[in-house]
């Protein structure tokens, strides 16, 4: 073993030395390769034979996971293409008394073995090497956000906001500043904007799953707010929502966010916003759509030219919105005051005294933004109850329960079959970042059905792809009326869990059967 990892080190130096060769700094090789940034520093800092030399080289780590190394390495030979969910959950099979290890622990052995071992995963190695081909005039754009410390007269600084919009055939952009973090409100202006600069709108646009437009996520389903989903009706447009920093779905818009805060914004004095967004317009016209495009070898306006004849012509003049936003200190308990009522922010916000946020007050909610991102990081309904606790138990994070642990926990409130434990694997691996709010529903709700019930529920949302908690009681609920069941049909332990603990007083959301009816046509 002490042998592979000296392999394996010796590899990552080589591949690190090759990409410095090719110009990449030391941010984009970490995350190439996937280490620490300071790791890639030390490694460039030594030549071959102080490598070799060195404690870097000849240290030598005991792992938990070793003695399985064989077994694993056989696996991932025969099956590249698993994650590490899977190896992890092969390992419980294979060895019943496996050593108690986290899913990270397993990820990080996987990783080691497979640079050791060269075996790459074969789903990424297709993916990066697939160049997609260019879309039809007029069909697609893509659109992100940024923001930017920059530099004022008197030697401070200012952040500001922006939004961007790129046509995915010609690469012609447009970029808008602001002073505060984007709402819907001035997300939707910014788009207007937009469409006037082109004189004409695409058919379909390619957004992150971004709070400005979506109201709810739904454990990884979105709902989009009131007024984006009136605005795209209005104006006629699709929607597409894809995951965050996905280079194949709208790598193109987070190229030209990289390219307004190197190429634009970098060394540039701020004034004030309006002389900064006639300076943005400048920009466009004389660089960013006015020089050769290196991903398509033309300069956007030429190709434009071609482009704007298959836009939906846009004759619409923008009207300003409101966009002042108060500022508020958040709390040592998480929470901010605002009209007289307290109201929670995520767990970790507070950082110190000088904490704040953006509050806006809106369409009768209390919506929180970032200070640093401009994300909404929380939206409350507002309340006439002064002094009054306004709480989104989502905040809440209890840190002491793992998420393997808590999987452990919820598994054995669900019937003992194959289906139960396929369907977790599918919502863990399809929306990871929303796992642990889908346990938290099962393990809310699950206890009103017996095990038959539930086992129907799962096969019938695994046929029909309905990877969501939510979904899974409301077609467990459908099936209890279809049979007649009475609610609580099986003992419920009323003792608190570690997570149950924290949701004391929380509503849950009900049931609506039209979803289950919806799922059962689907599987028909």
């Amino acid at each position: 073993m002490e042998e592979h990892d000296k392999l394996s080190k010796l590899t990552m130096w080589s591949k690190i030395n090759e990409f410095i060769s090719d110009g990449l700094n030391y941010s984009e090789i970490s995350r190439r390769l996937n280490i620490d940034r300071h790791t890639v520093s030390l490694y460039a800092s030594m030549n071959y034979d102080e490598f070799v030399s060195s404690q870097s080289y000849n240290r030598h780590y005991s792992h938990k996971l070793d003695a399985y190394e064989d077994y694993v390495v056989a696996y991932l030979t025969k099956y590249p293409e698993v994650s590490a969910a899977r190896v992890h959950d092969r390992l419980k099979e294979a060895y019943p008394d496996l050593c108690n290890v986290t899913a990270k622990t397993v990820f990080n052995f996987v990783r080691r073995l497979r640079l050791t071992h060269n075996i790459p995963k074969a789903e990424e190695g297709v993916r990066e090497m697939n160049k997609l081909p260019e879309p039809p005039y007029g069909e697609y754009a893509q659109v992100d956000f940024g923001e930017k410390w920059v530099r004022r007269a008197d030697g401070g600084s200012v952040k500001v906001y922006f939004f961007v919009m790129v046509l995915s055939r010609s690469r012609y952009k447009f970029v808008y500043f602001s002073r505060t973090p984007f709402t819907t409100v001035t997300a939707i202006y910014a788009h207007q904007l937009a469409f006037q600069y082109f004189g004409g709108k695409p058919k379909k646009i390619i957004y992150d799953q971004d709070r400005v437009f979506i109201h709810d996520e739904n454990l990884g389903d979105y709902r989009l707010t009131a007024r984006f989903r009136s605005f795209i009706s209005s104006e006629g447009l699709d929607v597409i929502f894809c995951r965050k920093s996905d280079p194949q779905s709208k790598g193109k818009v987070e190229n030209v966010v990289r390219y307004v805060k190197r190429n634009f914004l970098s060394g540039r004095e701020f004034k004030d916003i309006e002389t900064l967004n006639r300076e943005a317009v400048a920009w466009l016209e004389r660089t960013a759509n006015g020089t050769e495009h290196h991903g398509i070898r033309r300069i956007p306006s030429e190709v434009f030219a071609y482009e704007i004849k298959a836009l939906t012509p846009y004759t619409a003049i923008p009207s300003i919105p409101d966009q002042t936003m108060e500022q508020r200190v958040v709390r040592q308990d998480n929470t901010i005051m605002f009209d007289g009522c307290f109201y929670t922010v995520p767990s970790g916000t507070y950082r110190g005294r000088d904490t704040q946020v953006y509050v806006e007050h809106k369409d009768n909610m209390v919506n929180i933004y970032s200070t640093e991102s401009g994300k909404t990081i929380a939206s409350h309904p507002y309340s006439m109850d002064k002094g009054s606790l306004v709480r989104n138990f989502n905040h809440l994070r209890h840190p002491s329960v793992s998420l393997d642990d808590y999987r452990k926990l919820v598994e054995k409130m669900l019937p003992s079959c194959e289906a139960a434990s396929e369907w977790l694997d599918r919502v863990q691996e399809g929306k990871p970042r929303y796992f642990r709010d889908n346990l938290r529903v099962i393990e809310r709700e699950s206890h009103r059905y017996d095990d038959q019930t539930l086992a129907d529920a799962l096969q019938t949302c695994l046929e029909a792809g309905a990877y969501n908690a939510r979904m899974l009681m409301d077609v467990a609920e459908g099936e209890r009326i279809r049979m007649n069941k009475p609610i609580m049909a099986k003992p419920f332990d009323p003792s608190p869990s570690p997570v149950m603990d924290i949701m004391g007083d929380q509503i849950p959301e009900r049931s609506q059967i039209k979803t289950y009816d919806d799922i059962l046509t689907t599987t028909i």
